[in-house]
């Protein structure tokens, strides 16, 4: 049985074609662009994105050797768009990186951390949603409110469904009653002008026959994924209170099992995980733009040049110097969130820096608990994916 799994990142869309048998077949990172129509500002063009995305599809399964079972998302979600009750965009995707109304808040007592499980970050789908209905009120009215990666599913198999894990992410989801928020009026939003909410799993559709090509079939089918750190947890084995991720990427986010919803620390993001069959629920910190500080210092210090990631972790273990403080206050940063913990017995390393001897060196040093590396290192959440998409795990 062969899937294929995406990991719909920021910064980048990681691919996966996966084997129960032999692994991961291929794999494939391609960078975003976005655009910056205004300062502030910061879009994805839908159209060119989804065309990335297919096109990462066709690559993959080029590299099995049986018909594609299924294919499913990871996603690092947040990300607003309308859409006509057709699928077809009708605006730019806001990335949540966007900050043209960053001082906005909630209105006083919409308790949007006990409704959908995360706390109101201000440059997320509810300052979206409040941009359009102070300029395009009537538009909002009539369209059909999606994300990045919900669209996708939509435009795959003609269905417009999000999984429960992202739906966190869309910040209209009440994650306890099961419903959509109390909150709708607000914008004007009926709920049939959002996608429905299904399990991490739920079959969506059938791969439209627009898209067969190949191992590419009318058999293919669109599983609903999930956030992108629950995703790489599954593909980790984090499935279970007493371990944590930890995911290197824009943000470095530690990602932990709970056995229940209220288990959940207030100020960090609650995930339903494995929730809906009796499993975890899953709880999330983030060290904000962590990668983001290490990637300028090493593209300013060594150039953007292939062995620029080597040399940064030679040099940061060659004694101290600039590259060492960095790594020691980006792990500094971690220690402190992960002090604060019911004891953690292993710990699992994904992303960029679980490649790095000296991040790891320094990471054992510091944590007190057994650290090992994800053996897919930053397509840990893209494998997450394919097995989701494969029924292997939800």
């Amino acid at each position: 049985m062969t899937s294929i799994g995406l990991d719909l990142g920021t910064g980048a869309v990681k691919g996966v074609c996966w084997s129960v048998r032999q692994g991961v077949l291929k794999s494939i990172s391609r960078r975003v662009t976005f655009d910056h129509p205004a300062p502030g500002r910061v879009e994805l063009d839908p159209a060119a994105y989804t065309e990335l995305v297919l096109d990462i599809i066709r690559t993959l399964a080029e590299a099995a050797e049986e018909e594609i079972t299924g294919i499913s998302f990871a996603a690092a979600s947040g990300n607003t768009l309308l859409c006509a009750p057709d699928g077809t965009p009708r605006t730019p995707v806001i990335s949540w990186l966007d900050k043209r109304l960053e001082d906005w808040l909630p209105p006083e007592g919409w308790q949007v951390r006990k409704t959908t499980g995360w706390p109101a970050i201000r440059t997320f789908p509810l300052m979206h949603l409040e941009y359009f209905r102070r300029t395009s009120p009537e538009l909002l009215k009539t369209s059909v409110v999606a994300m990045n990666n919900d669209c996708l599913v939509w435009r795959l198999c003609g269905e417009h469904l999000l999984d429960s894990s992202n739906a966190a992410a869309f910040y209209l989801w009440d994650q306890a009653a099961n419903t959509y928020a109390p909150y709708l009026g607000y914008y004007g939003l009926a709920p049939s002008q959002l996608p429905r909410i299904l399990p991490v799993g739920s079959v969506a559709g059938n791969l439209k026959r627009e898209f067969h090509r190949g191992n590419l079939t009318g058999n293919t089918k669109i599983r609903l994924g999930s956030f992108d750190h629950p995703a790489a947890a599954r593909a980790a084995g984090i499935l279970e209170p007493g371990s944590m991720l930890l995911s290197c990427g824009t943000s470095w986010v530690g990602f932990y099992p709970c056995a229940a919803r209220d288990d959940v620390p207030e100020n960090e993001l609650c995930d339903a995980f494995r929730s809906a069959s009796g499993g975890c629920w899953g709880a999330m910190f983030s060290i904000a733009k962590a990668g983001v500080k290490t990637e300028e210092f090493i593209c300013g210090r060594y150039g953007n040049t292939p062995g620029r990631y080597e040399r940064f972790n030679e040099e940061a273990l060659a004694g101290d110097g600039p590259a060492r403080e960095l790594m020691l206050e980006v792990i500094g940063r971690f220690k402190e969130r992960f002090d604060r913990h019911p004891k953690v017995d292993r710990l699992v390393v994904c992303g960029g820096p679980s490649e790095g001897a000296g991040w790891l060196k320094f990471l054992r040093e510091q944590l007190d608990a057994d650290i090992e590396v994800s053996p897919y290192h930053s397509y840990t959440g893209a494998v997450g994916a394919a097995m989701i998409a494969g029924a292997v795990i939800k």
